[in-house]
Order: C-alpha cells, then structure tokens, then sequence
C-alpha cells in the first residue's frame, strides 16, 4: 500500500496512540468500577464501538474500567458467560441467548445489535452450488453447533426443504480452517462471518453463494436478528447503575461511528488482533456493514418479532422448549 493511499489511517494510528498515552498518563481520583466484558472477533456495530470507546476514554470518563476479552470461536465465549466469569456480552448471539436462557443461565438483553448480514455461506471457486438444496448428502462446515452461525444457516435451509441436523453431514472447524477445508474438497461448503469471510474472499480459492440472513427475511419478510447486547440477571440487579453507563457509552459512540470509522478501525485492530486485519480493511467492513446495525431498542413491538424468531427456531427443533422473549429482553433506557 502507498504512503499516499495509507495516510488517512496513518494519521487515525497516530491519533489513537495519542489518546491511549494521555489515558496513561492521566490517573482518575476515584476508582473505576470493573466491568468484565467478552466478545466475539468480530467487525459489527457494538463491538466497534466498545473498542473505540475503550481507547478514547469515554468508559473512564463514565466510571468504569471495561476489561476486555476476545474469543474467536463464540462457543468458548458463551462457556464464559455460564460459569459466570463476565459481566456483559457486547454481541451475544439473539440466538444462543435463547438458548442460554431456556437452560436455566439468567440471561438479560438489553439491545438488539445487528441482524445476520456477517454470515455467508462459501464454498469453492469452482463450485456449481447455488442455493441451500444443494447441499442435501454433502459435508458441511460450521464453527459450531449453536448460535448465530449454525442457528442462521439451519434457518435459511429450512427455507429450502432442507433439515440441516439430518439431511447434510455437519462438522465443525475453526474459522481458519473452513477454507482449507473447501480446498481439499473435505467439505463442500461452509458458513463463515466477517471478518474471516473478508480474509477467506482474499485467497481467491473461495466465493459467496448466498447469505443466510438474506434468505430467512425473503422467505420470512423480517430480519433475522443476529447479534445481541446482554448481561446476567445476578449482575444486573447488583450494578444497576454501571450498566446504564456502560449502554449510555456504547449507544453514544455507537450513533458517531460514520464520523469516525478511521479511529474505531485502529482500535478494532488493536482489541482484535485475532481477526489479523490491517486498519484499512477494518475500516471497510465498518463502513460496509454499519447502516445495517439494529437502531431499535427493545420495545413490545421489536420484542414481538424477536418472538417470532424463537418460535420458528422451536419449530425448527433449535430451542428444547418454549422461550418467551419478553420474559428477558427488557428495554434498557427504562432501568
């Protein structure tokens, strides 16, 4: 890349390192509260703006001091959030929160974040696969056997008289394996997510069939929320006020991303280097993805098509029981 072409998030870089030795030098007179935090690599609205926030010092100015742990596989992530061991999961899978929460773990949605516009479904260059039917008898995979990626892509082959539990032959890999995978020819297809989907288009050996999300609100003519903002209920009732610092925080660095995509690219890429991006293609898949970000908050009415979802993913077989949405997504700006 040109000194010229780079100079934007040059300048972005030396803004944040900037803001990160000011935060070093200064020292509050108070003291923080502690704010446990995980997420899943990954490039959607709620996460970038934690990580800008985080470095701009909007949570210490707020009080809090946010400790932040990454997870590249989101199963490892929702193991965290049952043994206890986070306060607040910044894009817990709409999902694997139903899940979560019919299995006894007192989960809390405070928010929508976006819907499953991240998910792709790959397979190789060469490949003659359109659309989910052609999968039927054919190796598959997945990054696990729950949430977003697999609960997406059960979903939209539904919709195509598929059950992916029984007529596709499933097995998980790592993010980083799917594409050599798809090379080899040991699987014929697999659904990925941003950033891994930008990272696995770059190699050349792989292509977009269809998304997910794009075929659920065909068929179903509303989205599939996809990524979440959620605590447990213990955490909740004990910090009350530090978790409307930590949403007021997020919401607000969340409505100015557009203006300043250049320095939440640089924090991303600092808070995730898993996702091995460089400031350009971080600040790309912000751009690209962020006017797609859930803006309602959980009002009956945006709960009533959460309600929706559940249902279908109990006819689908996905949920063991019947999950009330309302029973535990509450709409934040009410605490």
């Amino acid at each position: 890349m040109s000194n010229k072409s780079y100079s934007p998030f040059k300048r972005a870089a030396g803004l944040a390192s900037a803001i990160a030795l000011g935060m070093a030098i200064y020292s509050p007179s108070y003291a923080l509260n502690k704010v446990r935090v995980g997420s899943t690599v990954s490039p959607d609205a709620d996460a970038v703006a934690l990580c800008l926030a985080i470095d701009n010092g909007a949570f210490t100015k707020a009080g809090l001091d946010v400790q932040l742990q990454t997870f590249a596989q989101s199963n490892l992530k929702y193991d965290a959030d049952k043994s206890g061991e986070q306060d607040i999961d910044i894009n817990m899978g709409a999902i694997n929160a139903a899940q979560l929460y019919s299995s006894g773990v007192p989960v809390v949605v405070l928010r929508a974040g976006t819907p499953a516009d991240l998910w792709a479904v790959i397979a190789r260059k060469d490949s003659k696969f359109t659309k989910p039917s052609d999968f039927r008898g054919q190796k598959y995979g997945v990054v696990s056997l729950s949430g977003v990626n697999y609960g997406a892509t059960y979903l939209a082959f539904e919709t195509d008289g598929v059950n992916l539990a029984k007529d596709v032959k499933v097995s998980t890999l790592p993010p980083s394996a799917l594409v050599p995978a798809l090379v080899k020819g040991e699987i014929a297809g697999a659904t990925t997510f941003e950033p891994f989907l930008t990272a696995a288009l770059k190699t050349g050996s792989v292509k977009v069939l269809f998304r997910p999300g794009a075929v659920y609100e065909q068929k179903y003519h509303h989205p599939l929320i996809a990524l979440t903002i959620a605590t447990n209920k213990n955490y909740l009732k004990n910090h009350r006020e530090d978790v409307k610092k930590f949403m007021r925080v997020v919401e607000a660095t969340r409505s100015t991303l557009a203006q300043h995509s250049a320095e939440a690219a640089v924090a991303l890429v600092h808070h995730m280097p898993e996702a091995k991006m460089n400031v350009a293609a971080a600040k790309k898949l912000i751009d690209e993805y962020l006017p797609n970000a859930i803006k309602s908050e959980n009002t009956p009415k945006f709960v009533g098509g959460v309600q929706q979802l559940y249902d279908q993913l109990l006819e689908a077989k996905q949920l063991k029981s019947p999950v009330k949405a309302s029973d535990f997504w509450i709409d934040w700006t009410r605490l």
